[in-house]
């Protein structure tokens, strides 16, 4: 048998691109040169071909009230606050997120804040009674910060009107113990004795209703324990708010008045002690720092006193009384500079004086004369203004001082 080898012919493979493939190339080559160079067509071509971005999950509502109780739990208050905000931003339906940004506010000191909420929450839900009862919280709050000013009669009249708002609170819901309590601090404030009886009678009720939350508790033993304290019974009032501390810990305002319960009796190491456990609980209470440097200034530790005033100072510039506490420490280490200068810094803040006050303009117009004579042309005012008002005793030191100023002009 013979093999026949077939040869078979294969055609040469192609060099370079096909034809078809050069033609497409070109085609999309130059459609993409003349999309880019054109000019706004173009750019709706573009945004066509390219795909539609996915957007960024967005925390709800209910998301950032859960963050802002968590960081109430962990005393991050204003940061829980800032939660609440955002929380009525993304949904102001819902009057719960009002209420609980009002107790924030309220806890942080922004009396004037927690007011502008409270307005707009009574429009949103006029008929919940915890609207009512956060709204005379903020009216408290506003009442004790225009009592710092020493303007009572402004603050009587804030507290009026939380006596007000808890009682639309009680007769919308006659259960509600906190809003008993808030009734009795703003019966109990404007230090009218007739007005005690009443005060007593809300503050026994929020006592024995006993709510369930911890910080309820909390306030319903704190305003018992001020009615007592204004009464004079300060054994009681010690023992309310001992019971609060151990309701709530984190109420740091029961801290602030046992402090101020203990250096009523004469116990100012104890107030001392106390006033620093506020500032655990609270280390940016700025009240809680004033309360110590009164206590160092009652003690004649000056440094002392001097640096937790300035701390206070820092926390809450526009707190009058701290920068007269500063100025009294500088005043008492005859450093009459700084002394006029952070007491000019307190009455500016107080505007005029008042029975409450009068003692920092008296001590102003006393340091400009300490330091020269020549000053009386600034003391006498002072002087003439503190003696038409303050108490016998510091209207007698500015009569005294009127005095020693009239020798000078001899």
């Amino acid at each position: 048998m013979h093999l026949v080898e077939i040869k078979r012919s294969y055609p040469n493979p192609r060099k370079g691109p096909s034809c078809w493939f050069v033609l497409i190339a070109f085609i999309v080559i130059f459609g993409g040169i003349y999309i880019i160079i054109r000019p706004e067509p173009a750019q709706d071509v573009i945004q066509a071909l390219l795909p539609t971005p996915t957007p960024l999950p967005t925390r709800s509502a209910t998301e950032y009230a859960l963050l802002a109780d968590l960081s109430v739990r962990d005393g991050e208050l204003t940061e829980a606050a800032g939660y609440y905000e955002t929380a009525i931003e993304l949904d102001a339906s819902n009057p719960e997120f009002f209420i609980r940004l009002i107790e924030l506010l309220v806890r942080t000191g922004e009396a004037e804040e927690a007011l502008s909420i409270a307005e707009q929450v009574t429009v949103l839900e006029p008929n919940d009674d915890r609207v009512w009862t956060a709204v005379s919280a903020a009216h408290l709050a506003n009442g004790d910060r225009i009592a710092s000013l020493g303007d009572s009669t402004g603050a009587d009249l804030q507290y009026a009107e939380a006596v007000r708002a808890a009682d639309k609170a009680t007769l919308l819901n006659p259960e509600n113990a906190v809003a008993y309590a808030y009734k009795a601090g703003g019966l109990t404030f404007p230090n009218n004795p007739e007005q005690y009886d009443r005060a007593f009678e809300a503050a026994e009720t929020a006592v024995r209703l006993e709510p369930d939350r911890p910080v309820d508790r909390a306030i319903t033993h704190l305003y018992m324990g001020n009615i007592y304290e204004y009464q004079g019974y300060r054994n009681a009032a010690r023992e309310q708010y001992q019971l609060g501390i151990q309701a709530d810990r984190s109420f740091v305002d029961l801290h602030i008045s046992l402090a101020y319960n203990y250096f009523g009796t004469g116990n100012l190491p104890e107030a001392i002690l106390t006033f620093r456990e506020a500032i655990d609980v609270d280390p940016s209470n700025a009240v809680a720092y004033d309360g110590l440097a009164y206590m160092y200034l009652q003690l004649g530790e000056t440094p002392l006193a001097q640096e937790n005033a300035i701390k206070a100072i820092e926390l809450d510039p526009s707190m009058a009384r701290a920068h007269g506490r500063l100025g009294e420490a500088y005043y008492k280490a005859s450093n009459y500079d700084k002394a006029i200068e952070a007491l000019t810094q307190a009455t500016d803040i107080y505007g005029e004086p008042t029975y409450l006050n009068a003692r920092f303009f008296n001590m102003l117009a006393t340091a400009y004369i300490n330091k020269d004579l020549a000053l009386c042309t600034e003391a006498a005012p002072l002087f003439e203004a503190v003696a038409a008002i303050a108490d016998p005793y510091v209207a007698q030191l500015a009569l005294d001082g009127l005095e020693k100023c009239r020798l000078a002009d001899r």
